[in-house]
C-alpha cells in the first residue's frame, strides 16, 4: 500500500523565494537532462538511461555549488519523471499513436510540485 499526503503550505516571502529557487533548479535539471538525451540520440543513436544521469548528479553538484542545497532525492525524482515521460512516449509511438509527442523543455514556473521521499 502506498500512502501519500498532500500538504498546502503558506510560506512567508523569504521561504517563498527559497521554494521558487528550488523549483528553478529542478526545471534546469529537467531541461539539462532532456537536452542530454536528445543530443545523445541525435549524435550517437544511443539512449541515455536514468541511472547514468542519476550517477552524474554528484558531478553536477560539485561543478555547480548552488545545487548542493537541493535534496538529492528531489533531483532524482525529476530524472525519474523525465525517464517515465520518455518510456510513455516510446510505448505510445510503438503502438502507432500518431498524437504521441516526445517530452518538451519546461518553461519558468513549471515545477510547482516538489516530491520529498520520506526514506531520504
Amino acid at each position: 500500500m502506498k500512502l501519500t499526503q498532500k500538504i498546502r503550505i503558506f510560506p512567508d516571502s523569504e521561504q517563498e523565494e527559497i521554494l521558487w529557487n528550488i523549483s528553478e533548479k529542478c526545471r534546469l535539471i529537467y531541461n539539462f537532462a532532456l537536452s542530454e538525451k536528445i543530443d545523445s540520440w541525435k549524435n550517437k543513436g544511443e539512449y541515455v538511461s536514468y541511472f547514468k544521469q542519476q550517477n552524474d548528479l554528484p558531478i553536477i553538484k560539485k561543478k555547480y555549488p548552488e545545487y548542493r542545497w537541493v535534496y538529492s532525492k528531489v533531483l532524482q525524482y525529476i530524472l525519474r519523471t523525465l525517464d517515465a515521460d520518455y518510456h510513455s512516449f516510446f510505448s505510445l509511438f510503438k503502438k502507432g499513436d500518431k498524437s504521441a509527442r516526445p517530452p518538451k523543455f519546461k518553461g519558468k514556473k513549471y515545477f510547482t510540485t516538489m516530491v520529498y521521499n520520506q526514506s531520504g
